[in-house]
């Protein structure tokens, strides 16, 4: 081989060697890029299924708030009613007292 044909040779062998540590170079940035698309879709996952577990949390919590208030409401309904009976009891008693001091007086008046 003449030294013109070993120096094209030569040119090629080193175009592709610098072809080779570009596709390396290259297939390594991709394989990070690969890694790092894993690593969030894993994170993703992992946001999703943290995201579903804190709706039906709230979607629990916001039941039993509602019970709450149901039990609220219940509470005021009942807090009324026992006021107007605690009222109803208490004319009952001075009718009673204004009764017997009524009577009491008729019998020493009469007696």
């Amino acid at each position: 081989m003449d030294s013109d044909t070993q120096e094209r040779f030569d040119k090629v062998e080193l175009k592709l060697s610098e072809h080779e540590e570009r596709i390396i170079a290259q297939d390594r940035s991709l394989t990070a890029v690969r890694n790092l698309l894993q690593t969030g879709v894993r994170m993703l996952v992992d946001m999703e299924t943290k995201m579903s577990a804190i709706i039906d949390s709230q979607t629990r919590l916001y039941g039993v708030v509602q019970e709450i208030a149901e039990a609220v409401q219940e509470m005021a309904e009942a807090q009324k009613q026992l006021a107007e009976a605690q009222r109803r009891t208490e004319e009952s008693l001075k009718r009673f007292w204004i009764e017997a001091a009524t009577a009491t007086r008729l019998e020493l008046s009469l007696g």
